[in-house]
């Protein structure tokens, strides 16, 4: 057997890695975040997302079905869970609006809450 020389091994090596960054590049890498609206239907308003669920009687089935998986979920010891739906990062230093809902233990809304976004301070 022969074994391969140095540098075709190093061109192998090199191509390798290239075509591992493109990958990470195109949708579901780097920047995905930009491409992903934050919500199922990519016209909903936080506003209108926010009139959707009603505390008190939208269970966690309600929420995902009305507005797709949240961006973030954070469960505590207490049974309590907070579900994030954030807009599409602009091109800024800021971070976009975000949907909170808060779930009871029981799977519930409890409380739901639009963080708008600040514009950054020109220094």
């Amino acid at each position: 057997m022969m074994r391969p020389s140095k540098p075709l091994w190093r061109i192998g090596l090199v191509l390798a890695c290239c075509l591992g960054l493109a990958a990470c590049a195109g949708p579901g890498g780097f920047g995905a975040d930009d491409l992903q609206p934050p919500f199922r239907d990519k016209t909903l308003a936080m506003q209108s997302a926010q009139g959707m669920v009603t505390p008190g009687t939208s269970s966690k089935a309600d929420v995902t079905a009305a507005l797709g998986p949240a961006a973030s979920v954070v469960c505590f010891d207490s049974g309590y869970e907070v579900w994030v739906y954030r807009e599409k990062p602009p091109k800024s230093p800021t971070p976009g609006a975000e949907f909170v809902i808060l779930f009871a233990p029981s799977g519930i809304v409890q409380k739901t809450r639009i963080r708008p976004r600040y514009e950054a301070r020109a220094g």
